[in-house]
């Protein structure tokens, strides 16, 4: 299929939205790399219901649901490894540790492990995308 004129630009100013909400900070980003975002948010209604069951019980958490938030993007965005999230948010490898297992018992969902953490992951993006806890769902 012909590409339009201004299809390019239009993929570029998309991709470039898309990574201000994800907080991405690459200098450089295709927007291939970020297809599965779109795919993840076609159904809008679906993906707020899955971070409203998922993660809306982090909101009881004391101070919020946002810093368990960041303390999940930061152990997904590095790849799982609780030594490597710890030093993202500047904590000790026990305060990451205690706040996933805070996580574990507010959702039910256990960060750690595999079965689990496709669901809560993909919770987690939808968050990022959606904007919340800010916005509400």
């Amino acid at each position: 299929m012909a590409r339009r004129p201004g299809d390019q630009d239009e993929e570029a100013l998309n991709a470039l939205d898309l990574a201000g909400r994800l907080d991405l900070d690459e200098p450089v980003l295709r927007s291939a790399d970020l297809l599965v975002h779109p795919v993840l948010t076609r159904d809008r209604q679906a993906m707020a219901e899955l971070v409203r069951s998922v993660l809306g019980p982090l909101q009881a958490a004391r101070g919020g649901a946002q810093l368990l938030l960041d303390t999940l993007n930061a152990y997904f965005d590095s790849g799982c490894v609780a030594a490597e999230a710890a030093r993202r948010l500047r904590l000790s490898v026990r305060a990451l540790t205690y706040r996933l297992e805070r996580v574990h018992k507010l959702t039910g969902t256990n960060p750690a492990d595999p079965v689990h953490r496709y669901t809560l992951q993909t919770a987690v993006v939808g968050a990022r995308l959606l904007g919340w806890p800010d916005n509400e769902l």
